[in-house]
């Protein structure tokens, strides 16, 4: 499949090769040489680069984890004894030119040099990290000092040599899942959990240990390609002066696209509306605009950035955009929309190289124009980023061919694969699987990667984004040589280690996992493979399989292990307990599942800082797959001793315009009373009730839009044997507006809406005097009172205790 790869880059919009030089290197015939710690020092130019002082620094800190002393950094221009490590200093006698990020590092007798390019690349930073692996077996697993493996060598060596590396990828990215100064907010699900959120102080700390291992994994970038959503700030731009850019939405109207029509004559949109707008692509003044832009910004990027904004709704419905696409018989109007893109990108690259022959446009490929072309043939100096949204190794490679065939010569891999596969704290044993789906995308002649994103998960899935990282770095490599790399850092025990991940991929991915793929993808929804796997966890993880795995790793404990290697290997024991629990949690049922929970939570809680999980991502996650491990509830009950019990989901329900409820007895009305009453679920505001349920009624349904006023909710509800003598309480997570709470009849308690935020908080109402000790099913019914807003019980109703 090489003959995908353009040597030239077709039409000469891009002047280098794209396979240059990986790593390589020549030892010499000679016995290794032995460092004095004492007697050593680290060299910088006089006036070092900045990437020449953080090199140096890196040096430094490693050597004196290997060497257990502090190795002193000075100016070339100072006195040095003893063995001498220059910094940002070539070789003398290397004349030779450096590629692009290129990196070396030559080990003599008297001194070692590591060096690279420097100008606007990391070179030599890159040298030193190549140097601290292949010269002190150095490996970093994870960000900061918990993920480095640095051994102390006694006595210190170094073989001699020359040694090089420089990329075969242009660009060679992991986004990273924390920024400096981009704090996360406690707001919405997160304040449930924001003890586990960093501090200000640890976010930045992390963030620069995020971007300190992208370094070591060697990414950077020499690509210039320009991309990334292209129209972001159209609409604050040119939505009053030039409305005919906008896509006509499914509502007829040229504006962002809202799931429910807005009723309002001039919708003020949010900013997620406005950065997701779409384009009216047909539109020849949408294309001149692009290139205006272009052109009015010094053209200061040969490659002219198309890609769409983000999201799959609100493409343009005009009668001239839909002309442009190729529909098949019964498909949906945003299946396939490629052929629409490509026409507009196609017009932006010919309309750029009028202005430079060199010139190009950059698209996405990705969801609605994931597909190749059924009509269109890309120009030559179009360059296509490709989102693949499947680990299907022979669909993939269907995709690639079939891109290749409309034209594509200049493709970068950009998938969102950690975004649907590493989200659950569950091992998948799919590192392998990632690492193909690179090596595929290599294969078809991939000039660069930009993955999206890291999940911070780094004990749980570590080894996949390890093995892709450095398989950007050094594509022509097989997995089984990072494989034995990442392993190498548990020395001794390597071999146990790789027995362990090994046990997760032969087992796990390839036996059960993978012949359900497809079925897992389409059950998770939106390629969500993680969801649609933890939605049917239980059908293909036991529990048995965690001992398995603890069992390797108890093998692996017994050997004879450095301090930083015991410390990865005590991490990835504690994470499998971690992923026991939390399997335990997911697939537990019946009323004592939230004994897991709770012991689930109360376990992270206790392990906070010490499993390295970016944990307020994997609460998010498991907020969006429905709190299946029931942890936030864990957290919400915290307060009341378990057994909790889980009041129905759907309550029957019946509006009350006319409030004559009370008088008629509602109250205390019996269930063979209640036949024109409906059912309605209590974890939606009435206003918004669930439409993919067959309740509430159609006719209901319209009652309740704009509705303010009374609404009364009735459940029967046995209580636990456990909860015999003590204090029972309803919690409720949430009633919009004012409540009254009655059981058997009587008034057991009321919430009443005195404070703007009492719509939203929970509370709890005391019951276990008025229940009938006679009956097994006592009556509770709630009367709710909405004066405005959306009203009714919107969050779940619960049944706890206290002891007296």
């Amino acid at each position: 499949m090489r003959r995908h790869v353009s040597r030239r880059l077709r039409g000469g919009v891009i002047r280098i090769a794209a396979a240059v030089l990986c790593s390589y290197g020549l030892a010499w015939a000679q016995a290794p040489i032995t460092v004095d710690p004492e007697q050593c020092c680290i060299i910088v130019p006089e006036v070092p680069e900045p990437v020449q002082t953080v090199a140096a620094e890196e040096l430094q800190k490693h050597l004196g984890l290997a060497m257990d002393a502090e190795v002193p950094i000075i100016a070339a221009t100072e006195e040095a004894a003893g063995y001498r490590f220059f910094v940002g200093i070539p070789a003398p006698d290397d004349a030779r030119p450096l590629a692009p990020e290129e990196a070396r590092w030559v080990i003599t007798p008297e001194a070692a040099y590591l060096y690279g390019d420097d100008e606007k690349h990391y070179g030599s930073r890159f040298a030193v990290s190549g140097f601290l692996e292949d010269q002190l077996g150095v490996r970093w697993l994870a960000p900061g000092d918990q993920g480095t493996v640095c051994e102390r060598r006694t006595p210190f060596t170094l073989t001699p040599g020359e040694f090089s590396w420089a990329p075969k990828l242009l660009a060679r990215g992991f986004r990273p899942d924390a920024r400096p100064k981009r704090y996360p907010q406690p707001k919405g699900w997160a304040e449930q959990f924001w003890s586990f959120a960093r501090t200000n102080e640890e976010h930045d700390q992390y963030a620069a240990d995020v971007r300190a291992w992208q370094l070591r994994m060697r990414m950077g970038s020499h690509s210039p390609l320009n991309y990334g959503h292209a129209f972001t700030d159209w609409w604050d731009k040119y939505s009053e002066t030039n409305p005919e850019y906008f896509a006509v939405n499914c509502w007829g109207k040229r504006e962002p696209e809202r799931r429910v029509e807005p009723q309002e004559e001039s919708p003020v949109f949010t900013e997620k509306e406005t950065t997701t707008v779409k384009l009216c692509v047909s539109n020849p003044a949408v294309a001149e605009q692009i290139i205006a832009n272009w052109v009015a910004g010094g053209m200061r990027s040969k490659w002219v950035n198309v890609c769409e904004n983000d999201l799959t709704w609100g493409f343009c419905r005009c009668e001239n955009c839909c002309a442009l696409d190729v529909p098949h018989e019964g498909e949906e109007f945003v299946a396939h929309l490629t052929d629409r893109y490509v026409h507009l990108t196609n017009t932006v690259a010919r309309m750029a190289r009028e202005h430079d022959p060199e010139a190009g446009a950059v698209m996405y490929v990705y969801e609605a124009t994931e597909q190749p072309p059924r009509r269109e043939r890309l120009e030559p100096n179009v360059a296509i980023g490709m989102v693949p949204t499947t680990v299907d190794l022979e669909e993939l490679r269907d995709y690639y061919a079939a891109w290749h065939d409309a034209g594509a010569t200049m493709i970068f891999t950009r998938p969102n694969l950690p975004h649907y596969y590493q989200t659950l704290a569950i091992p998948l044993g799919m590192e392998k699987r990632m690492f193909d789906v690179l090596a595929l995308a290599v294969e078809y002649g991939a000039i660069a990667a930009d993955y999206d994103s890291l999940r911070g998960l780094w004990p749980v899935h570590g080894m996949a984004d390890y093995v892709v990282s450095r398989a950007m770095s050094d594509p022509d490599k097989p997995f089984e040589y990072w494989e034995d790399h990442y392993c190498a850092a548990f020395g001794p025990a390597a071999e146990d280690v790789k027995s362990y991940y090994r046990f997760w991929r032969e087992e796990i991915w390839q036996d059960r996992l993978l012949p359900d793929l497809g079925d897992l993808i389409t059950r998770g929804k939106v390629y969500n493979f993680a969801r649609g796997l933890a939605w049917t966890l239980g059908d293909y993880y036991q529990a048995e399989d965690f001992d398995r795995a603890a069992a390797i790793l108890q093998e692996a404990a017994a050997r004879d292990l450095g301090p930083a290697q015991r410390r990865q290997l005590d991490l990835l024991i504690l994470s499998n307990e971690h992923s026991r629990q939390t399997f335990a949690a997911i697939t537990a049922r019946g009323f004592e599942r939230f004994t897991d929970s709770k012991a689930l939570l109360d376990f992270r809680k206790a392990h906070r800082d010490d499993l390295q999980f970016s944990w307020l991502g994997l609460f998010w996650a498991e907020n969006y797959f429905g709190d299946l491990a029931g942890l936030k509830i864990a957290e919400a009950l915290k307060a009341y001793p378990l057994p909790w019990g889980q009041t129905a989901l759907a309550w029957k329900f019946k509006l009350d315009p006319d409030e004559v409820g009370l008088n008629e007895g509602w109250q205390d009305i019996a269930p063979d009373q209640m036949d024109d009453w409906e059912l309605m679920r209590t974890d939606f505001l009435w206003e918004n009730p669930y439409d993919n349920e067959a309740y509430p009624s159609d006719e209901l349904r319209a009652q309740l839009k704009d509705y303010d006023g009374i609404g009364w909710y009735a459940t029967e509800q046995s209580m636990p044997a456990d909860f015999e003598g003590r204090d029972i309480y309803l919690y409720f997570g949430a009633v919009d507006e004012s409540c009254w709470v009655y059981v058997n009849g009587q008034l057991a308690g009321e919430h009443l809406f005195e404070k703007p935020d009492d719509w939203t908080t929970p509370f709890e109402i005391r019951i276990d005097p008025y229940l009938d000790p006679e009956v097994n099913k006592q009556r509770i019914r709630v009367r709710v009172e909405d004066r405005s807003g959306a009203g009714g019980i919107w969050k779940r109703v619960w049944l706890v205790s206290r002891m007296r």
